[in-house]
């Protein structure tokens, strides 16, 4: 016995990704072969098998359950709770048919045999009875992934409506959708969905945080369908959870990422340092202008009389806290938090007494002004953001058209080369070139990573506050110069698409990237 432990700790010494990953389960269901030939579905086993692989790769114990009823799905999830108790990360996939009955979600086993809403609930497993096995079980972090809503003959026959219904996630659950409410999911051409497709190319990528990894699953969803399936997550986690980590060497070496980052980091501050020493280092950065304007806010600070209470005694204080923030007047962004952990109030009326003693009339100041100057703020640096955004997007398409191509050369090279000696240095020089269109592509990815999360950030924050009718003249219309190394009528436009989104914005589209498609179809 004492061999067998000697033998198995050598073993998890060597085998760094079992050991990281201890305490990591998942449940994978997909459903092809269902009893009537016309629900029949070529992609949801060949999901569940690659994902299967890609997560014991990574040190995840895997169950898989392929073509079952609902009793058979339901037995598979019992059995689940007992493997993710207390578990570091609990993770359940379904590809399959699903479908919403009165507001609830329902995932539907094989056994099917007629289309009509009885045989619909009977035949299914509900999301709900996921949801509390997940409670239950009450690992770190929860992950239910649903590439449902395919090809929908229920739909078609008018026993339900199109596509899933929305679910909030609970504490420590993220619930990621292939697709948004109300909308299918494609099978893909090929061996794998669309959405599974994109889950498997960014799942096992070093240091990639898991909300982080989401993003970049919905980012190439969308731009491999043109805005046609846009997935969407609903999350609750605390704490940042990774299926790869970092490598040793993570610090990004792209000057534009690193400024970004940087500019991420401060972007709530209230000490004018912070931003002065953004300027020392990237002096003619993307946000530079902002920097100064935050630099100069922030001197001319000024003894005011009295205080806010007044003010806010009848404000919204989850709108007024988001204005400060966009200002750079109050750090956070989660007021549901923050209200957790000190006094929010208190806290509110010191940040707009900051915000008050910059105004030239600090007396005269209210919140239609407060509400305004934050307006005007997160339309230029959203504008700003969108630039970037775009170019990166267009960098990307091109990035991955050459990959394409360096693909196919190196494995014709390759051939070659088992043949024929005189091939390996030309093979040699391919492999190069590879991994350097490899280190070009990360590049962009990572950029694409921040500005879309701040672009969320943005949107999701200035939705609280944006003055109704809100138009460029906020900004200063087209007569207002800005010299910020952008072009003038392009800013404009993009704060005009900034405004767009905010006025589509709803609870249903909140975590899905929507706006995306406006960007990629411009780009």
């Amino acid at each position: 016995m004492r061999i067998i432990i000697a033998l198995l700790i050598s073993i998890l010494a060597i085998t760094p990704s079992v050991a990281l990953a201890d305490g990591r389960v998942a449940l994978l269901i997909g459903n092809s072969d269902y009893s009537r030939p016309d629900l029949a579905l070529p992609n949801p086993k060949n999901d569940v098998i690659a994902l299967a692989e890609s997560l014991r790769s990574l040190g995840f114990s895997v169950t898989e359950v392929i073509d079952q009823s609902s009793q058979g799905m339901q037995v598979s999830l019992s059995a689940f709770q007992a493997e993710a108790a207390s578990s570091e990360i609990a993770l359940f996939f379904y590809a399959g048919h699903g479908v919403q009955i009165g507001g609830q979600n329902y995932l539907i086993g094989t056994d099917i045999d007629t289309i009509n809403e009885e045989d619909l609930r009977r035949a299914s497993m509900t999301l709900t009875q996921v949801r509390d096995v997940f409670e239950a079980a009450a690992p770190d972090i929860g992950m239910l992934i649903l590439d449902a809503c395919r090809n929908n003959p229920f739909a078609d026959a008018g026993q339900v409506e199109k596509g899933l219904v929305r679910t909030k996630g609970g504490a420590g659950l993220l619930i990621a959708y292939a697709t948004d409410p109300g909308n299918v999911a494609f099978d893909g051409t090929g061996a794998n969905s669309v959405f599974t497709s994109a889950l498997l190319k960014n799942l096992a990528t070093p240091g990639l945080e898991a909300r982080l990894m989401l993003g970049r699953v919905r980012q190439q969803v969308v731009l491999e369908t043109q805005g046609q399936q846009v997935p969407w997550v609903e999350e609750a986690v605390l704490g940042e959870h990774y299926f790869v980590p970092a490598s040793i060497d993570a610090t990004p070496k792209d000057p534009n990422t690193l400024e970004f980052a940087e500019w991420r980091r401060i972007s709530s501050s209230t000490n004018p340092a912070e931003f002065s020493a953004y300027l020392e280092q990237f002096p003619d950065g993307l946000f530079a202008d902002f920097a100064r304007d935050r630099v100069a806010m922030l001197q001319k600070s000024q003894t005011i009389s009295g205080n806010s209470q007044d003010l806010l005694a009848s404000a919204d204080i989850e709108q007024v806290s988001a204005a400060l923030a966009a200002l750079g007047f109050y750090a956070s962004n989660d007021t549901a938090q923050a209200g957790t952990t000190r006094n929010l109030n208190a806290d509110i009326e010191v940040a707009m007494n900051a915000y008050r003693s910059q105004l030239a009339l600090p007396n005269d100041a209210s919140l239609e002004q407060l509400f305004t100057d934050a307006g005007q703020g997160s339309m230029f640096l959203a504008a700003t953001t969108l630039q970037r955004m775009r170019t990166d997007i267009v960098a990307l398409r091109s990035v991955d058209r050459t990959r394409v191509i360096a693909q196919t050369a190196l494995v014709q090279i390759t051939e070659i080369a088992l043949t024929n000696p005189d091939a390996l240095p030309i093979l040699e020089i391919a492999k190069k070139d590879m991994q350097a269109i490899e280190d070009s592509r990360d590049t962009i990815l990572q950029r694409l990573d921040q500005s879309r999360t701040y672009y969320d950030e943005i949107l999701n924050r200035a939705v609280l506050f944006m003055p109704k009718g809100a138009t460029v003249a906020l900004i200063g219309g087209e007569e207002r110069s800005r010299d910020m190394g952008l072009n003038n009528q392009r800013l404009f436009n993009d704060a005009n698409l900034f405004l767009k989104h905010i006025s589509d914005a709803n609870e249903s589209q909140k975590g899905s990237y929507a706006w995306l498609v406006d960007v990629i179809s411009e780009g």
